[in-house]
């Protein structure tokens, strides 16, 4: 991630995701899975990092932490893929880069995003086939969170892990676009979408079903920004697939 300084940064929840150099199957072994794992609770005892979820798929992982100091985060990453790419080497009789990457690093940046987040991570394995629910997959924390998510209070418990509760700041379409990265179904997109409507045309004051130019620059900044779907977007804004391709042409 960039070097950011930490005055500049609106929370201490992050999403770090790191992977194998030409995405190799670096974790695929189980005996790798379990040390990485290992050394990712050794190292955020070290270095004062709150892991609040974490998934070992066989290329990558996904971490979602909390800290104070961003510094710490950055020693502490590197700290565990270094060593782990020792171990990896030696156990390979190989030489060489391991990782992608340092890693990559998302701020989280609201509560709703954070919750998508969790259920992100949790759900990779699923969503690679690998099991049918989460909680069937050996190599998260998932069964931590198992009751907590029955008794929806996971962010009370996140909260007493890091002992205080986090005011984030206040949601803007910036932040709105950032929760869109841990959507998965449908139904979740479809209510992004109308809630990042209400909140554009909440800002420039304006109708948007009533201003084809203003419908215009929404597609060219959703499509820009997001993933959304084509479908999605012409079910919600009641335009064609074609005129939306049209008006990303325009804004090239």
């Amino acid at each position: 991630m960039p070097r950011v300084a930490r005055n500049q940064i609106e929370t201490s929840f992050f999403h770090n995701m790191t992977q194998g150099i030409n995405k190799e199957y670096i974790f695929e072994e189980n005996r790798c899975k379990k040390k990485y794992m290992e050394l990712l609770q050794k190292e955020s005892n070290k270095f004062n990092i709150n892991l609040i979820v974490f998934t070992i798929m066989d290329n990558h992982a996904h971490i979602l932490l909390y800290t104070e100091d961003i510094k710490n985060m950055s020693l502490f990453m590197k700290s565990i893929n270094e060593q782990f790419a020792m171990y990896y080497n030696y156990i390979n009789e190989r030489v060489g880069i391991v990782f992608r990457n340092r890693y990559k690093s998302q701020p989280i940046l609201s509560e709703r995003q954070l919750m998508n987040c969790i259920r992100y991570i949790f759900n990779n394995p699923v969503r690679a086939n690998l099991v049918l629910n989460p909680e069937e997959y050996s190599y998260s924390n998932f069964q931590d969170f198992k009751e907590k998510e029955k008794s929806n209070n996971i962010l009370d418990e996140i909260y007493q892990k890091i002992n205080h509760s986090i005011q984030f700041p206040e949601v803007n379409d910036e932040k709105l676009i950032a929760e869109a990265n841990f959507l998965d179904t449908s139904e979740d997109k479809k209510i992004f979408i109308k809630e990042l409507i209400r909140n554009y045309e909440k800002q420039h004051d304006i109708i948007i079903a009533k201003d084809v130019e203003e419908i215009k620059k929404l597609v060219q900044y959703i499509r820009k920004k997001t993933n959304i779907s084509y479908k999605i977007l012409t079910d919600i804004l009641n335009i064609s697939k074609a005129t939306i391709t049209r008006y990303q042409k325009d804004d090239g």
